[in-house]
């Protein structure tokens, strides 16, 4: 994939943890999602000022290990473990 696809997976994860973090009743989970919304934030950034996927594995490798299938309940978790998988196959990292 090209880093323009690569961002455009990036976008539909972030937008997907913000209807998450929108729509969610668990006040639970509003610190992960603001923590997964974070990281995105900073992945955007390295991707962006270094332009490469090499700057942001490491960072994705972690989010990986901490971010859990559905941390996020009903719908929009689900759609949200889709777009966090979608990223991730997009950079070569798998879960």
């Amino acid at each position: 994939m090209n880093m323009e696809e690569i961002l455009d997976k990036l976008t539909e994860y972030t937008l997907a943890l913000k209807a998450g973090l929108d729509t969610t009743t668990q006040a639970n989970e509003r610190p992960l999602i603001t923590g997964r919304l974070a990281a995105a934030a900073e992945m955007f950034a390295l991707l962006h000022d270094a332009g490469s996927l090499e700057s942001v594995r490491e960072l994705v490798k972690s989010e990986v290990r901490a971010h859990g299938w559905s941390f996020i309940s009903g719908k929009a978790g689900e759609k949200t473990a889709l777009k966090w998988v979608a990223f991730t196959n997009a950079i070569g990292v798998q879960q």
